[in-house]
């Protein structure tokens, strides 16, 4: 008898908000009898846990029918009937209950009869269309093989157990994202814990041209054994990590050997790589402000420490190394020392101003042509497609390609949210504000939003200027809003390699409470978010209008996911950003620092004198509402809906700048790198599609040599497949 009060559907508890709530599950499947038509009893326990203990469990059985040997069909029907019955119980919880059900954490064994069968898609659905981080656990009680098998309630309550000790300690939306201690491996998704989707999801958001080169490239990375292994600064917090989650995790599904690691991170070093490093290469750190000869003593100490802690023996004996961006390159000379052989990749994210790095007078230029003294025996220069951000040296002295970056349909930022998650992160978002600047957002007025780290480069201050522009061009009309018109919201993410957040956090609420904002003050939430994806996607997703005005930027990939949500984008002509955008169509393109600009178009958009719009296949028509939160309402009511198109229409962004394309790149160029031949020795067999394929994006030939300069990458992927207008790279950055 179970201890704990049964699960109830109805409570006589009035909230205040919206309680978090976390579900433990596990099954136990009688054996196979004689008689065919007598149906075999699935049991399986719900435990509900409140964050601080289990407070209701409730057993329940399930009639499994058994179904013929060979009888696919049938068995696939009886799992996803199962699935079904599981996936209405969450969802009554949700919405009869009132809570939100935060993550679902099974306990292994799963019944064989349950597993692997396609077109079930239960930790998809739970994740995308349900809301809840999906875990797959082995409780602690498995080791006990001679001891009778523990209760379906104990493994369930076990499982939830287990499964918490992921979550933030301050969402829990988000998972801590762990790294091995032995040589700081990054845990992607909980050590394989997390089952956010499969290989069917990024299949359906993906073309059948780019799909298929995907798949020809892992089977040839598969079948030579092929080893990769990345470094990047941190494993959270920033694009980079972003996309180094989304990456390995589909990597991963088709079976490629890759790793990537951090190095431990320490406060002096890391004030170095932004302040000294990453500010000075943009342009927008304070005169005097560069690297001596001590800072240069700390980074290579640090990294040689990093190095003999934890990356000397294994790390670096992949096939192929990629550094991301400056903070690693001091590990560079001493790859090459142990590994003469090993290739590597440098990937550079960041605008660099070449201008200021090819003159010898500058900071720009001592701070890269120090760091150049490292970057200069890789075998290839990657940059995002803007030619600016390449300086002189490098393209005399190595191999230089063009590569945008990525970001994944099925994450935090870009999965839809439902109405119950808009009302959920929405609450939460309004508490963040309150608490951080009294400000709370009425929702029906609409709001102007822009998603960014607070760095000086983001151009968050020419946004408070046009806010503030805008909002007196409405105080102005002889009728003017009643409410006052949007708010604005001013939202990022923190990342432990970013001394500059808080003080730009801090400089930005002391510009608000001048006298020349007090018109807006009350309307402005700046907010710093807690280490979860789904706020910003949640938020991004309601906007009227978003924005990014960045100054100085790398590419700056949030554009992209403004208008895979459908939402508005008024974005600068900074760096890569003018690649995604459509003007007029999808969104609209600024010059820089042009706040009076941005003030106009908002004000013309209020005024309905201009506006982007997107038609709706007739597939997706919504009675006349396509408003992104309807768009993702419909989406995720219905389990059996596939996973949308990143390039959904002519309006879309390229599926160069998402995972599937950015995966594609990657293996692309690892196997030129590496001189991997089109042919059927070793394990694995290739059909005459993926060689004719492979060999149409000139596998088994050299790559380029060093001084070349070659082109967008995204080209060498697509070739004759590529869409009219992609691949395109730009001149200069501004």
């Amino acid at each position: 008898m179970s201890p704990h009060r049964r699960l109830s559907l109805v409570s006589n508890r009035q909230n205040s908000s919206i309680q978090d709530a976390f579900i433990g599950l596990a099954f136990q499947i009688s054996p196979p009898t004689d008689d065919p038509t007598k149906p075999r009893d699935l049991e399986y326990t719900v435990v509900l846990h409140d964050g601080t203990g289990v407070v209701e469990s409730e057993t329940f059985h399930f009639d499994y029918h058994q179904q013929k040997d060979g009888d696919e069909a049938g068995k696939t029907a009886e799992a996803k009937r199962f699935a079904q019955q599981g996936l209405a119980l969450v969802r009554s919880v949700q919405t009869q209950k009132g809570m939100n059900v935060r993550l679902i954490s099974i306990a292994e064994p799963v019944p064989i009869e349950l597993k692997n069968r396609t077109g079930v898609e239960f930790f998809a659905t739970i994740w995308l269309h349900v809301d809840c981080i999906p875990f797959i656990v082995t409780p602690s009680t498995s080791i006990f093989t001679k001891l009778p098998a523990p209760s379906t309630q104990a493994n369930a309550s076990s499982a939830v157990a287990m499964a918490l000790k992921h979550l933030h300690p301050a969402s829990h939306s988000a998972t801590i994202a762990d790294t091995a201690p032995s040589d700081h491996a990054v845990l992607v998704d909980c050590g394989g814990e997390v089952r956010l989707c499969s290989l069917t999801q990024y299949e359906e958001s993906t073309s059948p041209q780019l799909w298929k080169r995907f798949l020809a490239l892992s089977t040839l990375l598969r079948k030579n054994k092929t080893k990769i292994a990345f470094f990047s600064a941190t494993p959270q917090g920033g694009g980079v990590a972003l996309m180094r989650h989304a990456l390995i995790r589909l990597w991963k599904m088709v079976g490629l050997e890759v790793k990537w690691y951090v190095p431990e991170g320490h406060p002096t070093v890391f004030d170095i790589t932004k302040r000294k490093i990453h500010n000075v290469l943009q342009g927008v750190a304070p005169q005097g402000v560069e690297m001596n000869d001590e800072d240069h003593r700390w980074f290579e100490l640090w990294t040689d420490q990093n190095y003999e802690s934890f990356w000397s023996n294994g790390a670096i004996d992949a096939d192929m190394i990629i550094i991301d961006d400056p903070q690693l390159t001091a590990l560079i000379p001493l790859i090459k020392k142990k590994r003469p052989d090993a290739k590597i990749m440098f990937r550079s994210h960041i605008q660099i101003q070449s201008d200021l790095t090819d003159d010898p007078s500058t900071a720009q230029a001592r701070t890269w042509d120090y760091l150049f003294n490292f970057i200069k025996d890789v075998d290839l220069f990657i940059a995002h497609p803007v030619k600016f951000f390449v300086p002189k040296n490098v393209k005399e002295k190595l191999p230089v390609l063009y590569m945008a970056p990525a970001t994944d349909p099925l994450d935090g930022l870009n999965k839809p949210y439902g109405h119950a998650s808009v009302r959920y992160y929405r609450e939460h978002f309004n508490h963040l504000s309150r608490e951080q600047c009294g400000v709370t957002i009425d929702w029906d007025r609409g709001y102007v939003c822009q998603i960014a780290r607070f760095d000086p480069s983001k151009g968050i201050e020419d946004l408070l200027a046009a806010y503030l522009e805008f909002r007196q061009k409405l105080d102005a009309l002889d009728r003017p809003p009643i409410d006052g018109g949007p708010q604005l919201i001013i939202m990022g993410h923190g990342s432990v390699d970013d001394p500059d957040g808080t003080v730009i956090y801090e400089k930005l609420h002391d510009m608000l409470a001048t006298k020349e904002y007090d018109l807006v003050k009350g309307d402005v939430a700046i907010v710093r978010a807690p280490p979860s994806d789904s706020i910003l996607g949640c938020i991004l997703q309601g906007s009227w209008v978003a924005t990014q005005l960045s100054t100085r930027e790398g590419f700056e990939v949030k554009v992209t996911e403004a208008i895979n949500k459908r939402v508005p984008i008024i974005a600068s002509d900074a760096g890569g950003i003018p690649l995604q955008v459509k003007h007029g169509v999808n969104g609209w393109v600024t010059p820089v620092s042009s706040p009076s600009e941005v003030a106009k178009l908002l004000f013309d958009i209020y005024q309905g004198k201009i506006k982007v719009h997107r038609d709706l296949s007739r597939e997706r028509e919504l009675d006349g509402k396509s408003d992104p939160n309807s768009i993702a309402e419909r989406f995720v009511s219905d389990y059996d809906m596939p996973m949308i198109k990143v390039h959904a229409d002519d309006a879309a962004t390229s599926e160069d700048f998402w995972t599937v394309g950015n995966a594609t790149r990657w293996m692309l160029l690892t196997a030129r790198l590496l001189g991997l031949k089109v042919d059927n020795d070793g394990d694995v067999e290739m059909n005459a599609e993926d060689q004719g394929l492979l060999s149409g994006m000139d596998i088994g030939k050299p790559l380029l040599g060093k001084g070349e300069e070659g082109g967008n990458v995204w080209q060498m992927v697509m070739g004759d497949d590529m869409v009219k207008g992609e691949g395109e790279i730009r001149v200069d950055g501004h």
